[in-house]
């Protein structure tokens, strides 16, 4: 069964309801132009190549439903995705966790994206500004989750564990450890089936006449 790619928050932005037809798109509250939006889609697959295409009809879509939302719960849905932000740059900012060097210029990449006000919606026009900044987390997140959830984790560690022998704990730290807790896991499973195995009461077999 294939599982749906994850995303930043546990609700998803509907694009899927944006896509598929061949009609002239209907107007939404945005509506970039086609080189701005070709210039998002070469970011996000710079990002994330196996991301969904945004075309004018996807944008008109996306904006239109943040626009139909309460207005208590629109802000509520982009900072769902915005604040992840903050795991992001603390991510790629802690010397503790080395980063492959793909994956530091993907985060790079975003937060330059993010911090800049003159991108696909301008940060200045009310409700919609960080629209595009939420996007961008939606569609790249999928080569984003595995690390972000394995960093939140170490983080967990090593607030456990605090320092070890007067020195930081390291993402090698957290390696082994979880390493070892794997293998452990395996070790009573094992230990498991053979004391079933000598446990279990005989198969008899009857003649059947």
């Amino acid at each position: 069964m294939r599982h749906p790619a994850p995303t930043p928050s546990n609700h998803s932005i509907p694009l899927s309801r944006a896509r598929g037809t061949q009609r002239r798109p209907s107007p939404g509250p945005v509506e970039p132009s086609a080189e701005v939006i070709e210039n998002f889609n070469a970011l996000v697959h710079e990002l994330y190549r196996d991301a969904p295409q945004i075309d004018a009809e996807a944008i008109a879509s996306v904006s239109s439903w943040l626009e139909a939302q309460p207005v208590d719960q629109r802000e509520l849905h982009l900072q769902a995705r915005l604040g992840r932000l903050a795991e992001l740059e603390a991510m790629r900012q802690d010397r503790d966790w080395p980063l492959d060097p793909a994956q530091e210029r993907r985060i790079d990449l975003i937060l330059d994206y993010v911090h800049s006000e003159d991108d696909m919606i301008p940060d200045a026009v009310p409700t919609y500004g960080h629209l595009d900044d939420a996007l961008l987390l939606e569609l790249a997140w999928p080569v984003l989750a595995e690390d972000v959830d394995d960093y939140r984790d170490f983080c967990h560690f090593r607030d456990e564990t605090g320092e070890s022998g007067g020195r930081r704990v390291h993402q090698l730290d957290w390696l082994r450890a979880r390493a070892e807790e794997g293998a452990l896991w395996e070790q009573l499973h094992r230990v498991h089936d053979q004391v079933y195995v000598e446990h279990a009461p005989p198969v008899r077999f009857f003649r059947v006449s």
